[in-house]
């Protein structure tokens, strides 16, 4: 009886909150179609030999154009990162001394370096750089570049770099420490000569991802925006396109906390976001969507292919890639729609309720508010978790109403459920127990 009475309460409640909300919805409807969810067409240009980068903000456009070349070493600036990339797309390689330790700093021989095996970054996620990615997946401890130590909380350098700069010159370079958020590390000439003892500070870079210095000129560089004012970088960047191959390609990286669901073969001004699964790697988009047509030169593009882009927030965008002139401007054309702005969350969701859920009777109450639409097509779609529509429900007109559905013909497990007008979809997931 209880549970009874608190199932009955629960639905009234639900009730009045959703229709207490009718009017503010409508409104709030109306303004979102008038000035949201509009397609708009875009280009960046990363200029010839893709020599920049263009960091892009989904909603306000392309954020910086800054140049790539004039640094060597990218250092994580955040609280407990110890990443350390370097400028590959530039042609800088990087090696692991194979011939001994720190305490062989004054004896480095680099005769067969042509016989080493280079390192790179990490493209699938911010949080490896090359001089991490000989860490040993086994401890913990090892970073890479050095150890970590559970007493002191410092990092501590355990091995000897030799870096090959854009220029063709070589570098040896050893990490010292990372000790509260400072980076020291030493460099010179592979002879010793024009030895270099420096550091970097997260301090000076709480606000982005990573501090910049170019072992050229000496020098620190702040180049890059604040990390929460931009989504996707179009870069050049190194990445191992067949195993033991690493190549340079061009392409977009996406930033931390975004995540990317790519939709392929698809009809892209139908396809639903919700058929498809987002990951966290930031090379989701990456370079393949394109390729060089020996016949015309130039690139082809496939074009039933779109990428959904969803931040921390919840905001989700659909990219598509409609054009690449190649390395003689460098510059990318696509398309880029807003579907569903973080507030609209919790807008669908007093829209279009499923109760109970999850659900093990099978049977359920869809409430939904239709007084915005004027489609005689409305209608609600059941998927399941590959994408096949397994039920379809046609709905009234208009008007708010509670309706009783029946899922006896469907298995349990998870389903998405799209309430569809002609204006807008609306999605919830149902879990059938």
């Amino acid at each position: 009886v209880l549970t009874s009475f608190l199932f009955f309460t629960q639905f009234v409640a639900l009730l009045i909150i959703i229709k207490m909300k009718k009017i503010i919805l409508t409104y709030s409807l109306i303004l979102l179609f008038m000035c949201s969810f509009s397609q708009n067409s875009d280009s960046v240009i990363i200029n010839p030999s893709y020599t920049n980068q263009s960091f892009y903000n989904l909603n306000d456009g392309e954020i910086a154009n800054i140049d790539n070349t004039n640094w060597d070493l990218a250092f994580s600036s955040s609280g407990y990162g110890s990443a350390i990339r370097i400028n590959a797309q530039a042609g800088v390689e990087l090696f692991v001394y194979p011939n001994g330790d720190i305490n062989d700093w004054n004896s480095v021989d680099i005769t067969n370096i042509n016989n080493w095996s280079s390192i790179i970054n990490s493209d699938t996620t911010w949080t490896i750089g090359a001089f991490n990615a000989t860490s040993d997946p086994t401890n913990s401890l090892d970073l890479g570049w050095g150890v970590y130590s559970t007493i002191t909380h410092h990092i501590t350098g355990d091995s000897i770099h030799i870096i090959k700069l854009s220029n063709g010159d070589y570098k040896k370079l050893q990490m010292i420490k990372l000790s509260s958020g400072v980076y020291d590390f030493k460099y010179a000439n592979i002879d010793g000569s024009n030895e270099v003892t420096t550091n970097v500070s997260k301090s000076n870079y709480t606000s982005k991802n990573f501090g910049y210095y170019s072992l050229t000129n000496e020098a620190e560089l702040d180049r890059e925006p604040d990390s929460d004012s931009w989504h996707i970088l179009f870069t050049k960047y190194v990445s191992e396109i067949y195993p033991g191959t690493n190549y340079a390609v061009t392409g977009v990286l996406t930033n931390k906390d975004i995540e990317v669901a790519k939709a392929e073969g698809v009809d892209i001004s139908n396809v639903n976001y919700n058929l498809y699964s987002f990951s966290s790697q930031i090379n989701t988009i990456g370079y393949n969507w394109k390729s060089y047509n020996m016949s015309s030169f130039s690139y082809d593009i496939v074009d039933s292919l779109c990428f959904f882009i969803k931040d921390d927030f919840g905001s989700i965008w659909k990219l598509q890639l409609t054009g690449f002139e190649g390395s003689s401007s460098g510059k990318i054309n696509f398309n880029v729609e807003n579907i569903l702005s973080a507030s609209d969350n919790v807008l669908d969701k007093n829209v279009f309720a499923i109760y109970p859920n999850p659900t093990k009777s099978k049977e359920i109450k869809i409430i939904y508010d239709l007084n915005y639409s004027t489609s005689s097509l409305n209608k609600l779609d059941f998927y399941d978790l590959n994408g096949k529509l397994v039920k379809s429900l046609k709905l009234a007109n208009n008007g708010f109403f509670e309706r009783d559905v029946n899922l006896y013909d469907l298995k349990s497990g998870i389903y998405f459920v799209s309430l569809i007008t002609d204006e807008k979809s609306f999605q919830q997931k149902l879990i059938i127990q």
